[in-house]
């Protein structure tokens, strides 16, 4: 694991291996407000960030129908996705 500051904010780079090993473990720490960057084979690959603004269950819910709703937002046919996934 390796630690380095961007902008004051303290990332650990951790790799894959060792998140799927402990994912619980590090999602208590982001929880905590840790940052970690995620490697595969040495290379970052992906961010595991704490939420800027955590909402409840029903909050995420609300947000996601809004998104659902809105006349932009892609169409998704539930049942040719099933149908597809069959194949």
């Amino acid at each position: 694991m390796h630690t380095y500051i961007d902008l004051g904010v303290i990332t650990l780079q951790v790799q894959l291996a060792e998140i799927k090993n402990k994912m619980s473990e590090y999602v208590r720490a982001v929880q905590n407000g840790s940052t970690f960057e995620i490697t595969v084979r040495g290379v970052p690959v992906a961010m595991l960030v704490p939420i800027a603004n955590p909402a409840s269950k029903a909050g995420f819910q609300a947000r996601v129908s809004g998104l659902m709703d809105s006349p932009s937002a892609p169409k998704l046919d539930v049942m040719a996705a099933l149908q597809e996934g069959r194949k």
